[in-house]
């Protein structure tokens, strides 16, 4: 099963903020505006959602952390592997990607579009925040690797790239491969 990005139960930043007027501005992985703050589990699930830069996103707290998703696991053609994933709760509308984050040798994450090339990685969720997508992955998934669906504020297909965490790309949920 897929779960919330959340700083307590993951190690992929939290990417999402909420309004806090004594939140000072941080700079780094996981930095942010003036009187910005990665949500509390003590937050409001009524609480509005911003970018790092203040603006608003097209959620609410409650709504981005009840969101959930699962995930198979196919032998695919030639050697590759079939990934099946379903989701609820996402962003209605959103346009979301996935990738495969791992730790490389200097311990920085490595995020690669699960189809390698980021072509075929990227989806939609519909209206009531469901999707459901194949992707086929030449990719060898390591155990312990993970698979991060993130949403794309902006709306854009961001192919090979992530974006700009924080700013228009947001880890939403994240699994382990088995």
């Amino acid at each position: 099963m897929f779960q919330p990005v959340d700083a307590a139960t993951t190690s992929q930043p939290v990417q999402v903020f909420v309004h806090d007027n004594s939140a000072q501005a941080q700079s780094g992985d996981g930095g942010h505006g003036w009187g910005l703050r990665p949500p509390s589990i003590n937050d409001a699930d009524t609480a509005p959602l911003y970018n790092a830069r203040g603006e608003a996103l097209k959620s609410l707290l409650g709504s981005w952390r009840t969101a959930d998703g699962t995930v198979s696991f196919d032998a695919g053609p030639q050697g590759a592997t079939r990934v099946h994933v379903s989701f609820r709760g996402l962003v209605p509308n959103g346009r979301y990607s996935l990738f495969v984050r791992q730790l490389a040798v200097r311990m920085d994450p490595v995020f690669t579009p699960l189809d390698l090339l980021g072509a075929q990685n990227s989806f939609s969720a519909d209206p009531q925040g469901n999707a459901e997508t194949v992707v086929v992955t030449p990719l060898q998934l390591p155990r312990g690797a993970q698979l991060v669906a993130f949403y794309h504020s902006d709306g854009t297909d961001h192919q090979s790239s992530l974006g700009n965490p924080g700013v228009n790309a947001h880890a939403q949920l994240i699994l382990r491969v088995p």
